[in-house]
């Protein structure tokens, strides 16, 4: 992985985990550990779906802000996942070479 790559995923990973819920947070911890790879797919895919679920009742409401807290956390998880899915992607493709 190029390093930046790793800055790159490091700053969806910090932009997500600020606008993310404590227990989604001990999740991962549980799950991935101090560093968030391709094991976290499945739980961030979930909290996609539950995301937009959340989102779509609450712009249904009126509920203004809670909805745009939704829609932001619903860019960064997307943001999030296809990052991992690349990484899932060149991880099966073999080992990355070293740049020089």
């Amino acid at each position: 992985m190029t390093q930046a790559f790793n800055a790159s995923l490091n700053d969806l990973v910090a932009q997500y985990l600020a606008l993310a819920e404590l227990s989604v947070m001990e999740e991962l911890l549980d799950l991935c550990g101090a560093e968030i790879d391709t094991r976290a797919l499945p739980l961030l895919r979930r909290r996609l779906q539950e995301e937009e679920a959340q989102a779509a009742a609450l712009g249904a409401r009126g509920y203004v802000r809670m909805h745009e807290k939704c829609e932001q956390l619903m860019i960064c998880l997307k943001q999030l996942i296809e990052a991992l899915e690349g990484m899932e992607h060149d991880t099966a493709n073999g080992p990355l070479e070293a740049e020089y």
